[in-house]
């Protein structure tokens, strides 16, 4: 028998944006963000963040209500000091990439994926992959020193093989796939949303070894 494991690689992801104020208890308040704890988001604003906040980092969610949530700078990290409130207009945006899965002591992963039914989704998925020691940036440009590739699937449904530059273009509610990579040889892999009009889409990842 194949030993196994599962990861959530994206988590009900769409590329959700909304304002947020910011509290020197480090209390982010946006009402009804739709975040969960463990998304990533990126920061702007018109003007001056908080303090203790960068618009060059990728943040993790953490204690999220309905209404507010805390930062961190790692995931399960303490939360992001915030020492004032800032000024202008603050706007967080979910990160459009998925966790990183370390892969080298399995062959095969099969990819689960399934959008929102609150109503159609228009996004497209693509899947990375790597074979350098040290985990890339999977969001950030290709180059000698931060080197992945999109990597093909097949889709179990037809046996049809899926350019990794292309990508599935996902255009419809209760949208549920599976897709097979072969990945003897990576020791990275990842998804990316490279396109997104609306909906969500959650993805896990089963991994097989060579048994």
């Amino acid at each position: 028998m194949r030993d196994s494991k599962i990861y959530t690689i994206l988590d009900a992801i769409g590329i959700k944006t909304a304002n947020f104020t910011a509290a020197t208890t480090d209390i982010i308040t946006s009402n009804a963000h739709g975040l969960v704890n463990g998304n990533m988001v990126v920061l702007t604003t018109t003007d001056t963040l908080p303090a203790g906040l960068s618009t060059g980092t990728v943040y993790y969610v953490r204690d999220k209500t309905t209404n507010t949530f805390k930062l961190a700078a790692i995931k399960d990290g303490p939360a992001v000091d915030i020492t004032d409130t800032g000024t202008g207009t603050h706007t967080f945006t979910m990160h459009d990439i998925g966790t990183d899965i370390f892969v080298q002591d399995f062959m095969h992963c099969v990819f689960s994926f399934a959008t929102d039914g609150g109503g159609d989704a228009a996004l497209t998925v693509k899947f990375q992959g790597s074979a350098e020691e040290d985990c890339p940036d999977f969001s950030a440009a290709q180059s000698p020193s931060n080197m992945w590739d999109y990597i093909a699937v097949v889709d179990y449904e037809d046996s049809v093989k899926i350019d990794g530059d292309t990508g599935i273009a996902v255009a419809a509610a209760d949208d549920y796939r599976q897709v097979e990579a072969n990945i003897n040889g990576l020791r990275w892999i990842n998804v990316i949303i490279s396109g997104w009009t609306e909906g969500e889409v959650t993805i896990k990842v089963r991994l097989f070894d060579n048994k």
